[in-house]
């Protein structure tokens, strides 16, 4: 091998290495714009739901209680909606006093509590719908169809990868 030969390949080896590299400083700043566009719309949908005295969390919880036939556990409510127990229990204790959901005792364990959503609560899911699939409509109206299935399908893998795998 020459000397321009060796020149040549370690330059093209520290060239490779500057590329990997920037593609870790890529990935990771992508990662960064996502999370800043979720605190954005984050923002932009708590600013749509005020009318309705509640925040994102428990309009989700009244959202998903409805899909999912109306009663639930808070411990599946904690895992569907991403949030901590904490978090949920206190969402509930809001939900409770507000008179949207009530907590029952399961029949079939009376150490588990479910979570079933009233009428009031149901009613409230419906006046809020409209103005939720209005405020999706508008965020999303920069995207096309195909860019709006590619970010759920690209969001659903990361939650799914990042929920999924071991730390550390």
């Amino acid at each position: 091998m020459t000397p321009q030969d060796t020149a040549g390949k370690s330059s093209m080896e520290s060239l490779a290495r500057e590329i990997r590299d920037m593609q870790e400083i890529v990935k990771f700043d992508s990662l960064l714009l996502l999370l800043y566009a979720a605190e954005v719309v984050n923002r932009y949908m708590e600013s749509r739901m005020k009318e309705f005295g509640h925040d994102q969390t428990r309009l989700n919880i009244l959202y998903l209680l409805v899909a999912s036939g109306g009663t639930l556990t808070p411990t599946d409510i904690s895992e569907k909606v991403y949030r901590s127990k904490h978090a949920i229990t206190r969402a509930i204790d809001i939900l409770e006093k507000d008179e949207l959901v009530r907590r029952e005792r399961s029949p079939s364990d009376r150490r588990s509590i479910n979570v079933t959503i009233s009428e009031k609560g149901i009613d409230l899911v419906r006046r809020s719908l409209p103005k939720v699939q209005q405020a999706s409509a508008i965020a999303t109206s920069c995207l096309t169809n195909r860019q709006v299935e590619e970010l759920k399908s690209t969001t659903r893998k990361l939650r799914h990868w990042i929920s999924t795998s071991p730390t550390d």
